[in-house]
């Protein structure tokens, strides 16, 4: 693991791929030194802001909401059975969503998503959507959301402004809470959660691990496998944790209940543990 100090006043962490993570933790002065944004994708994400800028959002500046206890929620392996696990975390926790838990989450199982977390500039976005219920919680969107997923969405919309890539700014909709978020929902709701003054959090199948041999795919220590690309995904995750749980501010306790590969900054954790970790009885 390699940490710099840069000139422009933040630290960094390099992760094994090569990517810098910035410690979204220390400093307002927010530049992502990383260029990993395709010239390709500039008229994509320019053509979402613009578009998204013509709504009504609320102000992600203006949630002040403070909670010591924050589960991120992800569709990863085995979800469908593990999502009954927020039901026995309710009124104890606040759940951010991403990725497709929305579109799949169970409601038989009473459990809440307070906020769902997107940024995928894509159409492919739109999967993401509900489609067998009318659940539409809060949602926290990047200002590069794919635009038609912003339009059809039928909840409350916050808005956030990525962190400027060194090669590509965006434009500025004058909001000022930026989010380090990598292309990457899960690091958008661990900065999400720094906000909300989290002392515990929990990733729950945030992995994008499988039980069957993939070409292309390689092998995790506990059989699963993924592809090559997700684990970029993994590492740069594992970097903002890095920096969750090294803050100077105030010590985070952060645990992981997923199938993907170990993370160093996320301790694993039984699913029996998990209302003991959030200190909550005769669940």
């Amino acid at each position: 693991m390699r940490i710099k100090n840069h000139k422009n006043g933040n630290e960094y962490l390099q992760t094994a791929s090569g990517i810098w993570v910035r410690n979204f933790t220390k400093t307002s002065n927010c530049q992502d030194i990383n260029t990993l944004i395709k010239k390709d994708d500039f008229s994509v994400f320019l053509n979402n802001e613009i578009s998204n800028s013509r709504h009504q959002f609320l102000r992600i500046d203006d949630l002040q909401i403070q909670h010591p206890n924050v589960v991120i929620v992800s569709d990863g392996y085995g979800f469908k059975e593990k999502q009954q696990i927020i039901s026995k975390l309710k009124g104890h926790v606040i759940v951010l969503a991403v990725n497709s838990a929305l579109r799949k989450w169970n409601l038989s199982h009473k459990g809440i998503i307070n906020y769902y977390v997107v940024n995928n500039p894509y159409h492919e976005c739109l999967s993401y959507l509900p489609t067998k219920h009318a659940y539409f919680p809060k949602c926290i969107t990047s200002t590069r959301t794919h635009y038609k997923f912003v339009e059809k969405y039928r909840g409350y919309l916050y808005r956030y402004v990525p962190v400027p890539q060194a090669n590509y700014r965006g434009t500025d909709p004058g909001c000022t809470y930026k989010i380090d978020d990598y292309r990457n929902p899960i690091c958008a709701a661990i900065g999400l959660s720094f906000h909300f003054g989290v002392k515990k959090l929990l990733l729950l199948c945030c992995d994008d691990s499988f039980k069957d041999n993939r070409p292309g795919t390689e092998k995790l220590e506990n059989e699963f496998h993924m592809y090559p690309q997700h684990r970029i995904a993994h590492d740069v995750i594992d970097g903002n944790l890095y920096w969750l749980k090294n803050q100077e501010i105030t010590d985070v306790e952060i645990k992981d209940h997923s199938c993907g590969p170990k993370y160093a900054n996320a301790a694993y954790i039984q699913e029996e543990d998990i209302c003991d970790f959030f200190n909550i009885e005769g669940a």
